[in-house]
């Protein structure tokens, strides 16, 4: 079954099924997602019939998961998407804020300043502004809300004129961006009802399951609330106050650095070897599958997780390869492979 969601760092999709036989080899039943991100982990194990629990500290990836793991009234969410594909364009907050080009000083030019596109073509930003208000002024469930949306962010990063994240905006709109915008019902999963809770997993009750899934964010260079506060605003749709200075306008509660504050424990090696600890001492689970990549600006070498995991339990290191996520030939960032390493920590009694 193909899982529609949106586009991710460091998404687990290719390694789903190796995941899935780790916790078959343990005979597991219930699951936990720590870090779920995208949904997709998530996704395929409700599929596969697992009773999954998952948590993540971003608004928009709980909705993904929300929808993932409880579904919604297909007929009536379906009526719903067709009256968005109906809606009358109008402008709002992502129109005001988001659409046709935008004066900036270019880094790199010496002080040059040039009409750079910004997230969204005027006419779709729109329809987006249409469909997200029409979906507070409408009676829905909480489950067919979410559906609906997830339908929009999904449709948003359709037409974003960036493929990769959602802190700036290519220099010339894409051809994708052009496009016109389509919303679409999102993947209706079946299997067991499972859990999606928002909340830092440091702090959150952890219930006991016979398998954890932990894909945490230890590196410099990808803060998460930075790289898709756009899914982040259309998921709240609190229209917050905005830091210009950036290519593309972010919250200011997610400009940490300005703030003098951090994005989270896992992002600064002082914090994220605290973090890790504290995270073991309080799972309660046979078996814990931890990612690690050897991408740049890791916060901690594989070594030291290991020696980290070594505290819990029994530690095999399982080796996988693949490409990065492809970027544009214009932005000289070319692709080169990725290994992603499973630490897997059988837990002592």
């Amino acid at each position: 079954m193909k899982f529609t969601t949106v586009a991710y760092k460091g998404s687990k999709r290719k390694q789903l099924v190796a995941i899935e036989s780790l916790a078959k080899e343990i005979d597991a039943k219930t699951i936990l997602d720590g870090f779920s991100g995208t949904g997709i982990v998530s996704a395929y194990f409700r599929n596969k019939g697992y009773l999954v629990t998952a948590n993540d500290v971003s608004p928009s990836s709980t909705l993904f998961g929300s929808v993932f793991l409880r579904g919604y009234n297909q007929i009536k969410v379906t009526k719903v998407i067709e009256e968005l594909n109906n809606l009358p364009p109008s402008e709002g907050w992502l129109t005001e804020n988001y659409s046709g080009t935008k004066t900036r000083l270019i880094r790199g030019t010496g002080g040059k300043y040039e009409d750079r596109p910004l997230a969204f073509l005027k006419k779709n930003a729109q329809r987006l502004d249409a469909a997200r208000d029409y979906i507070n002024k409408i009676e829905l469930s909480c489950d067919d809300k979410n559906a609906a949306i997830f339908s929009i962010i999904l449709a948003a990063n359709k037409v974003l004129n960036n493929s990769n994240d959602q802190k700036s905006s290519f220099k010339e709109w894409s051809a994708p961006a052009k496009k016109d915008i389509v919303f679409k019902p999102p993947t209706l999963i079946t299997g067991p009802i499972g859990t999606q809770r928002l909340g830092d997993i440091g702090k959150i009750d952890m219930d006991p399951v016979d398998f954890v899934y932990l894909d945490p964010p230890y590196t410099h260079g990808v803060l998460y609330a930075s790289c898709y506060h756009l899914n982040d605003s259309i998921t709240m749709w609190t229209k917050p106050k905005l830091d210009y200075s950036y290519a593309l306008p972010r919250p200011v509660e997610i400009c940490f650095r300005k703030n003098g504050a951090t994005a989270g424990g896992f992002y600064n090696k002082r914090t994220a070897l605290e973090s890790f600890y504290n995270l073991f001492n309080r799972i309660k689970s046979r078996r814990v599958v931890l990612s690690y990549s050897n991408a740049p600006r890791n916060i901690l070498s594989i070594d030291e997780i290991k020696k980290i995991c070594l505290n819990y339990g029994e530690v095999s290191v399982k080796e996988y390869s693949h490409k990065l996520c492809t970027q544009p030939k214009s932005l000289k960032k070319i692709s080169t492979e990725l290994k992603e390493y499973f630490l897997v920590i059988d837990k002592n009694n």
